[in-house]
């Protein structure tokens, strides 16, 4: 009986030491990966790190004068830099100093012509512009302190345990990216369309001695402060579009990457809470909680580095769509002339108010996911309670983990219907002492 007994007990602890060596053994071959997709070019490529997910985005945004950086599409995040000497760069400094001219050129129509709040709506238009990009500059100079931690965090969470998602981040921020963008030219062909709408019936009905009506006149219209400098010819057609058709990029754009950024951090807080949720009800060794809670130190730095780069661009994105949001509020009620410029006008409020709520909704999520383990935590038996667990604890409850305007707001739920009802409370008092102004029909078509 007792050979018996003990035979089972040296089995047991034969089975038990083979499989630790296989799991050491399964430790040693992940960690060799590990290390060939650190150092190969190649396999790193096809990992799906943020840095491989954001790649067309900063080219995109190079060409339109945001962000240069040199060797955006090197495999390895290392080697993305800001340059000041560098092709992005001189696009940067070109887009500011065209931009700022035509800035000064409408103040000073404006100021000629009178200042009141419609015709301030272009001209802080072109001023955020401006400031965003000068912003984004700033952070470029930021991005390899920000992307390089970003890699090494999204290497230890692409191989198990942690589990693989079901859509590629990469898909994720391709989708996202291009829905915004296909909705953005289609806002901007509708603003040309109601624009040319209204130049060809003035030209119609105004001028009965005009037999045709000629494309260069409603350009030298619409762009009448380049035209009034510069002769009319192709190249300078090209220039006038695309420089009008950058600062509506740019507008976008400040949206659009905090979007991706919320995307790419909400994915990696995801996966941790699913790797700690598969523990519930198990008995969890000490040593795995330390593991957690280093892994998640990792995650809290990289969500300080993110909030503390992307402060001014999250505050510059807030405010710059508030403000026109209650701009257009205003002009709800306001009578158009043709139905292009009904579909136009409403178009672009659809789009501005969907483009505010996904900022807040996509980045909300960051915060949702990161509180996703407490749960877990708080359903440790007594049994299995420990120092390491009441440390995760304090971890997770001591630091508010949210994308923030300089810590005066962060983008989550609460402050987005926060600040959604006290804009709807203050657009209807502002309503109300427009209502006459509203009411009345659209000035004479000749006048």
């Amino acid at each position: 009986m007792r050979q018996a007994a003990s035979a089972d007990f040296f089995q047991l602890k034969f089975n038990i030491l083979r499989q630790l060596r296989l799991k050491r053994r399964q430790q040693r071959a992940l960690a060799a990966h590990k290390a060939r997709c650190t150092t190969n070019a190649k396999n790193l490529e096809q990992l799906d790190t943020f840095h491989r997910a954001i790649r067309p985005y900063l080219c995109l945004a190079r060409v339109f004068g945001l962000m240069p950086l040199a060797n955006v599409l090197s495999p390895h995040a290392r080697d993305v830099r800001f340059h000041l000497r560098s092709t992005g760069m001189c696009f940067s400094a070109l887009f500011l100093l065209l931009g700022g001219v035509k800035t000064m050129r409408i103040a000073g129509k404006i100021y000629q012509g009178g200042i009141n709040s419609r015709s301030l709506v272009s001209l802080v238009f072109y001023i955020s512009g401006l400031i965003i990009c000068l912003n984004f500059i700033s952070f470029a100079r930021c991005w390899h302190r920000l992307i390089v931690p970003w890699n090494e965090i999204d290497i230890i969470m692409l191989f198990p345990p942690y589990a693989p998602t079901k859509m590629t981040l990469r898909l994720k921020l391709l989708i996202t990216g291009c829905a915004i963008y296909f909705l953005f030219v289609v806002e901007h062909g509708l603003y040309y369309a109601s624009a040319y709408t209204n130049y060809h019936m003035h030209v119609l009905h105004c001028q009965p001695n005009v037999t045709e009506i000629l494309f260069s006149g409603f350009m030298k219209r619409e762009f009448a402060d380049i035209f009034e400098m510069l002769p009319y010819n192709p190249l300078f057609i090209f220039y006038a579009f695309f420089l009008t058709g950058t600062f509506s990029f740019i507008s976008n754009f400040v949206d659009t990457f905090i979007i991706l950024i919320s995307l790419g951090l909400a994915q990696r807080f995801k996966q941790f809470a699913k790797r700690v949720s598969r523990l519930k009800n198990r008995h969890v060794p000490d040593a795995l909680w330390h593991e957690l809670r280093q892994h998640h130190i990792l995650l809290c730095e990289l969500m300080d580095l993110a909030d503390a780069n992307m402060s001014s661009i999250v505050l510059l994105s807030c405010l710059n769509n508030i403000y026109f949001i209650c701009n257009r509020l205003l002009s709800i009620f306001t009578k158009l002339r043709y139905p292009v410029n009904y579909v136009f006008f409403w178009f672009s409020l659809l789009f501005l108010l969907g483009r505010t709520c996904a900022v807040f909704l996509y980045a909300s999520r960051i915060h949702e996911f990161s509180m996703l383990a407490m749960e877990v935590l708080y359903t440790v038996p007594s049994d299995n309670w420990s120092e390491e667990v009441q440390r995760f604890i304090h971890q997770l409850t001591s630091q508010y983990i949210a994308l923030s305007g300089y810590r005066l707001f962060h983008l989550t739920r609460k402050s987005f219907f926060g600040m959604m009802s006290t804009l709807v409370y203050y657009e209807f008092m502002l309503l109300q002492l427009d209502a006459k102004d509203n009411n009345e029909d659209p000035p004479h078509l000749c006048a």
